[in-house]
């Protein structure tokens, strides 16, 4: 009996079997594809530079872009802003007044001149200067703004420019010019600047109302008070009646106290009026020694 359950024991039990087949045991992998969208922003720095310029600068053509405003922005735009306002510095303009010399461009002769003039005339017909020379003549001929005793024009006047050519026969070649109107001139005599300026050019007519676009006219004026101050400032406005000269110092007085910063008492206006006295000979004469 013994020996029986012993020989039971002995055996091995049987492998289950599997309907299907046989397997073994092991890890299952499964595999497959899924589509994914990463929504996580991601810091993003443009470069600062283009390492290839140096290349292109040399390999394109050179060129240049006029810009017309440029003299006004530029200086502003390189002077610190706290200091853009200054009454000491002197504001970008672009130069509209004549400083002393007036250019008369002439074209080239193929004849020979034996003597030639220069005749300026204001818009009365009236000859103010005239310059006669002998020999060929110059491209440019520099006129100083003077009229023949040395006296500066009138601003506000409307001036031409006829210029006769002789040869050694006497024949006349008569050329005239385009006519000019001097709104603004400055001149320089010793230690005193004169700075004048037609007054249709900055008050509206018979009236102390600044013009809309005297401001840079009036910045022009200002840059050259600057320059040339050294004691005083005296203004000067030329009109037909006293009321309205008056007006206009009070105005003048306001604007250029208002762009420079002078000593005190250096400042002063002095109306003028004379009676008759046309519209368009009306001026501002400032003074700065």
């Amino acid at each position: 009996m013994l020996i029986l359950l012993l020989a039971l024991l002995s055996q091995a039990p049987p492998a289950p079997q599997a309907s299907g087949g046989q397997h073994g045991l092991g890890e299952e992998e499964i595999s497959g594809e899924v589509e994914v969208l990463i929504a996580d922003r991601k810091l993003f720095f443009a470069p600062q530079f283009d390492p290839f310029s140096p290349i292109q600068n040399l390999l394109l053509p050179e060129s240049y872009v006029f810009d017309d405003a440029l003299a006004r922005t530029v200086d502003s735009l390189t002077i610190p802003h706290r200091h853009v306002n200054s009454s000491y510095l002197r504001v970008p303009v672009e130069k509209d007044f004549i400083y002393g010399d007036i250019m008369v461009f002439l074209p080239s002769f193929e004849k020979r001149v034996a003597t030639w003039e220069l005749e300026i005339s204001n818009s009365l017909g009236e000859t103010v200067r005239r310059v006669t020379r002998r020999g060929q003549p110059p491209a440019t001929i520099t006129w100083d703004g003077r009229t023949d005793s040395g006296e500066p024009i009138a601003t506000g006047d409307v001036y031409s420019f006829t210029f006769n050519a002789y040869d050694a026969q006497g024949n006349q070649t008569r050329l005239p010019g385009t006519p000019r109107r001097v709104d603004a001139m400055v001149f320089r005599d010793g230690k005193e600047t004169n700075i004048t300026i037609a007054a249709d050019r900055i008050f509206t007519d018979g009236t102390s109302q600044l013009l809309p676009d005297a401001s840079p006219r009036l910045d022009e004026a200002a840059n050259i008070v600057r320059e040339n101050f050294k004691s005083e400032v005296v203004i000067y406005v030329y009109t037909e009646h006293e009321r309205l000269s008056t007006d206009r110092c009070n105005a003048m007085r306001a604007e250029v106290s208002s762009r420079i910063v002078l000593p005190q008492g250096a400042l002063s206006v002095a109306p003028r009026f004379i009676p008759g006295l046309q519209p368009k000979f009306s001026k501002i004469s400032i003074h700065v020694r």
